[in-house]
């Protein structure tokens, strides 16, 4: 028996080939769970949802009432929600004098309001039901440097405080909210922005030798959504010991784009 037999869980943020949220619900599904992947792309969760059994239930993260929708189709068809993962993000990468308020408002309006929304939505639905998990998935530069990133370092930061708080006054309900903190991740995205040479600049900064992968961060989530894990408004650092160190500066990943480094 599965690990998460019978459970059900939403994954937000799963409609990209190869992401976090798919990693996380592929592993959810080899545990027996029942999983229900959301985003703004139906094409993609479809696509998933027909290749794995998982359910597609489109919702924009930043759409109040599209969440909230979301969670009532799945406690109308599965009959609760056990486990809701939050892994929607989107970044950006400019100077901070550059910064335009529709850069700002992006980073705001998906990640730290659609926090919000996501776990008003879940609180909502795990209260009178005996409780539950919610995992935010957020990033190692809530906590960490890592220059041209601002508004995006400030946005997970704020989902941060705002997971604690959260993990604080639900608790009562057994709520449990943490944090899945990554690095630097390997995704079929990556390799169309990094080359293996700036890959490798960040690599040496992890003490166990190679950045994240999205099978490491599967893993913990598992942790973070099942039974056994009795932990709530905490951290968990997915990153081969990255906050140990830092990130690279900007000026030695662009030495590695160009050969230099």
């Amino acid at each position: 028996m599965g690990k998460l037999a019978g459970k059900v869980a939403i994954v937000m943020g799963a409609t990209r080939e190869g992401n976090m949220g798919q990693a996380i619900a592929r592993r959810f599904l080899a545990e027996g769970a029942h999983v229900v992947v959301s985003g703004r792309s139906a094409g993609g969760l479809d696509a998933f949802a027909k290749a794995t059994g998982a359910t597609s239930m489109p919702a924009d993260v930043a759409n109040r009432d599209a969440v909230f929708d979301l969670f009532q189709q799945a406690q109308a068809r599965f009959g609760r929600v056990d486990i809701a993962i939050n892994a929607a993000a989107t970044g950006q990468y400019g100077p901070f004098e550059d910064m335009t308020e529709a850069e700002i408002d992006e980073m705001l309006a998906i990640i730290f309001k659609g926090g919000i929304w996501f776990m008003q939505a879940a609180v909502g639905a795990m209260k009178g039901a005996g409780g539950g998990a919610i995992v935010n998935v957020s990033s190692a530069v809530a906590d960490i440097m890592f220059e041209n990133h601002v508004a995006y370092m400030g946005a997970k930061a704020g989902l941060n405080h705002m997971t604690r708080a959260v993990a604080n006054e639900f608790g009562q309900f057994g709520i449990r909210a943490n944090i899945l903190a990554p690095g630097l991740t390997e995704t079929p995205m990556l390799g169309g922005t990094f080359t293996p040479a700036m890959i490798e600049v960040f690599a040496r900064e992890y003490p166990l030798g190679r950045i994240t992968n999205v099978e490491d961060v599967a893993n913990a989530a598992l942790f973070m959504a099942g039974d056994e894990c009795f932990m709530t408004g905490q951290t968990f650092h997915v990153t081969g010991g990255l906050t140990l160190r830092r990130n690279p500066t900007t000026a030695e990943i662009m030495r590695a784009a160009t050969g230099q480094g």
